[in-house]
């Protein structure tokens, strides 16, 4: 009686050993995911960015004649007022 008490005892602390251990990686796997999306939002940010100056680079390059002075001045301060 007492051996069979012991072998289901010792079962059930193996059986909830198991689900602690599920219960931590479930943790740790949120935690992980947590941190990834926060790092994909940083990279959409980024990648924002990167094409706002495409676009300023790109009417800086615009040949002088064709160039309005005005607009250019309007992007750069635009970009310059909302970037970083």
């Amino acid at each position: 009686m007492k051996s069979r008490l012991r072998a289901v005892v010792a079962k059930q602390g193996r059986r909830v050993a198991r689900i602690v251990g599920v219960d931590d990686e479930i943790r740790r796997l949120h935690e992980r995911v947590a941190v990834l999306e926060r790092e994909v939002q940083e990279a959409r940010q980024l990648n924002q960015r990167m094409a706002e100056l495409t676009d300023v680079v790109a009417e800086v390059l615009v040949p002088a004649a064709d160039r309005d002075d005005k607009v250019l001045a309007e992007k750069l301060a635009t970009y310059n007022r909302e970037s970083f």
